[in-house]
């Protein structure tokens, strides 16, 4: 009992200024830093909504730009064209109706288009289509500005309007326009979309930050385009009489990203920017600096609250805690000695639920956990002499396999006027190569070489393995896109056994997705430090637009021999996920059923060699 009373005391002495102090110090400095550190946190979800929306709005642009790209050179419009020349009135209008499905499809894929059109070499439009489907009446556009400008430029122009209102229905759009060439690059024509700012607008205002933060545009001009209280071009920069409005503009117009404080209509405001590559536009989002302010004073005050309760609720909980700590702590100690002399079955009976109860839990789990693993132990050791054994029945069974065959050729030799000798030695040969194929993949499973790692250029590797399966896209009218960033240094690494998993993912998406699908491969290097040689990963996706994985089975993929393909061994993303982790990186997927299926590739890589620019194929 005194044993107890003094460690009690003891506890009490020591323990308490212990806990108090820190506590003290910590509500002292976090108090002093409240202020930067609200400011940081309002500013990282500024920048945060920021850059999402400015990539949202970019991403809208980008794609018309490749959807211009790919609608002048359909070939297609280009029979349409000479169907036209030589007044072949039925192929003129077979093209046009599949010009119309194509262009209706275009804009039922996107809710941002408001028409897309057709002009022939005099600026009639030829084809046009709309949100509500086929336009009956056609106009002669020759003196626009978008029909002129488009048809001086030549084969890679593209041009695109500012900001223009439809007075019918006060309807704000954009037209971005390229010129159509034939094969004898001569211009025959425009191709013309346009683009519903009106749904750009609801995506600046929809941006909230805090109580009163908004979001406005500017274009490459530094003319504002989009505000939730001006319309486009109302708002005049250069007029306004306080500078640090037009500074910010000016400093938006460079395409960086940054903060900027100014003062509109009499109050002080913090602004963060980031650019619009495709367009050249800048998104900025402002907050009032007086609600930086007040979220730190109250941030300031939660503090003090919170260090003076917890200095009150420590100073009763030690000494609870202290009074009760040594009967379960002992039971703890017992436990864990019986344990140590190899009996684990061992539990102890919980008898509270402050932390000593969940210390106890976590005890329990353990020694169940401990259980476990030993079993799982023993099992590991089976399955590595299992794999042995394999490894050894597959030899067998690749020579008996070698020497049927030969048999069965010379078979096959001998009685080649033999019809029913000539059916059967042929369904046997088949089956004996299934059989050898699935023993080589067995084989590799069960004995993975550790790779033999030069320096390699992924990107390269990936569209040379592409390449494999070119042949097999177009007669299934599978489309490839290719999204691959040159940044990427040159990586140590197996190309063979790289090249097998990438011919395991592309082979899986093909036969994945239907016919006249879409696979697209992209490389990007992940980094999340600001040093040349920060550890960095290199993200390889392949990702296709197929039914999907079932959760179901998305949890088993990668298992071996599981497969839901009636020819399928089930080995070929096992061995992928073994060469992978070789490597040293990691194969993962996901999938939505009737969304498609992706897969992540990533492997290490250190930034100490050049990059280049980033480059997309189609």
């Amino acid at each position: 009992m005194k044993l107890r009373s003094s460690i009690f005391f003891k506890l009490i002495l020591f323990i308490t200024p212990l806990v108090c102090l820190p506590i003290a110090a910590v509500g002292y400095l976090a108090t002093e830093a409240s202020v930067d550190r609200v400011n940081r946190l309002v500013r990282q979800e500024q920048m945060l909504q920021l850059e999402a929306t400015a990539k949202k709005i970019n991403d809208v642009f980008f794609s018309c730009r490749l959807d211009l790209e790919t609608l002048s050179n359909l070939p297609t419009l280009e029979d349409f064209h000479l169907a036209r020349s030589f007044r072949l009135k039925a192929e003129e209008d077979f093209n046009r109706d599949n010009l119309v499905r194509i262009f209706s499809k275009f804009i039922a894929r996107t809710t941002y288009y408001q028409s897309i059109i057709f002009l022939n070499a005099a600026g009639l439009e030829e084809i046009k289509v709309t949100c509500d489907g086929p336009a009956k009446e056609h106009f002669r556009r020759n003196t626009e500005d978008f029909f002129r400008q488009t048809s001086a430029m030549n084969s890679d122009g593209l041009f695109y309007s500012g900001i223009l209102n439809r007075p019918s229905g006060n309807i704000f759009f954009l037209e971005m326009a390229k010129p159509f060439f034939t094969g004898w690059r001569e211009m025959a024509g425009v191709v013309l979309i346009e683009v519903d700012f009106d749904k750009i607008l609801e995506i600046v205002k929809s941006i909230k930050i805090g109580r009163r933060g908004y979001a406005f545009m500017v274009d490459q001009l530094g003319q504002c385009i989009a505000h939730p209280h001006f319309e486009p071009y109302e708002l005049k920069f250069s007029d306004y009489p306080d500078r640090g409005l037009n500074e910010l503009a000016l400093e938006m117009e460079t395409g960086l990203t940054g903060w900027k404080s100014y003062n509109f209509q009499g109050e002080t405001k913090v602004a963060a920017f980031a650019p619009v590559p495709s367009m050249g536009w800048s998104l900025a989002v402002t907050i009032p600096l007086e609600e930086f302010r007040k979220e730190a004073l109250a941030i300031q005050t939660k503090v003090i609250e919170v260090v003076v309760v917890a200095l009150i609720l420590t100073v009763a909980g030690l000494a609870l805690l202290s009074y009760h700590l040594l009967r379960p702590v002992r039971r703890l100690v017992n436990a864990t000695n019986r344990i140590a002399g190899g009996d684990l079955n061992q539990e102890i009976r919980v008898q509270s639920s402050d932390e000593l109860g969940e210390l106890t839990e976590s005890f329990n789990r353990m020694v169940v956990n401990l259980s476990q693993i030993q079993n799982e132990l023993v099992r590991s050791e089976k399955l590595i002499s299992l794999g042995r054994l394999s490894a050894g029945v597959a030899h067998e069974i690749r020579n008996p396999l070698n020497a049927i065959k030969g048999a069965i050729v010379h078979l096959k030799r001998r009685r080649p006027d033999d019809a029913l000798i000539i059916e059967y030695t042929q369904l046997v040969l088949e089956e004996i190569d299934r059989l050898s194929n699935f023993v080589t993949e067995f084989l590799m499973f069960s004995r993975q070489t550790p790779p033999k790692r030069i320096p390699t250029d992924l990107n390269k590797l990936i569209l040379h393995t592409q390449k494999v399966f070119d042949m097999q896209a177009q007669e299934k009218e599978v489309l490839f896109f290719n999204r691959l960033d040159t940044n990427i240094p040159l990586l140590d690494l197996d190309p063979q056994q790289m090249e097998q998993i990438l011919v395991n993912l592309i082979l899986n998406a093909l036969e994945a997705v239907s016919a006249g699908g879409a696979i697209t491969i992209s490389s990007s290097l992940v980094t999340s430090g600001m040093t040349r040689n920060f550890s960095s990963l290199v993200r390889v996706t392949v990702h296709d637009n197929g039914p999907g994985i079932p959760e179901k089975n998305l949890q088993n993929i990668f298992d071996p021999f599981f497969s839901t393909k009636e020819t399928g061994t089930g080995l070929g993303l096992p061995l992928s996920l073994g060469i992978a982790e070789l490597h040293g990186g990691t194969l993962k997927a996901s999938s939505n059923v009737g969304q498609g299926t992706r897969f992540f590739l990533e492997l290490p890589v250190e930034l100490d060699r050049p990059g280049g620019d980033k480059i997309e194929h189609a």
